[in-house]
């Protein structure tokens, strides 16, 4: 009986093994590591009730709109800059120290498939924004109005 336990105990062993070498070698695996909610670029995606509960929080987070100027004129969350996709370095320049100061840097566009967001985070890490500093949201201007939030009209100040 001890012998067939020892066996079987063995053949669980090398099973185990062969299927965590195989689970990580197949582009088709299981993390096995817990990832954080990062993409590939190293930014993280959030939701709406998260940005919220950054602002609430009262850190140095500075939201970032970057849809284009006119978009951003009929309607955008209080207090947000405009960084337009395409005119990154433009703008940049002049909110630079504002983006180095802060704590969070949480980008949104017009939620769902619009990917300006993301490609103006691209562009702020690129820049030397810490990817650890730098989130979009991903339920950009509509997830903040369908919770009910108030939004903003007018030129950027």
């Amino acid at each position: 009986m001890k012998k067939y336990a020892i066996q079987a105990l063995v053949i669980l062993i090398i099973g185990s093994a062969m299927g965590f070498v195989y689970n990580i070698v197949s582009p088709e695996g299981i993390s096995i590591i817990a990832a954080e909610n990062k993409t590939l670029t190293g930014f993280r995606m959030v939701t709406t009730e998260e940005t919220q509960l950054y602002l609430r929080e009262g850190g140095n987070v500075v939201l970032i709109d970057s849809r284009s100027p006119e978009e951003y004129f009929l309607g955008h969350i209080p207090g947000a800059i405009n960084i337009p996709e395409g005119q990154v370095d433009e703008y940049f320049r002049k909110f630079e120290q504002k983006l180095k100061k802060a704590q969070l840097l949480i980008v949104y566009c017009s939620g769902g498939s619009c990917g300006t967001s993301e490609e103006v985070a691209k562009e702020l890490i690129s820049r030397g924004i810490p990817d650890s500093k730098v989130a979009v949201d991903q339920d950009g201007l509509p997830g903040w109005i369908r919770s009910k939030k108030p939004i903003e009209t007018g030129a950027q100040k």
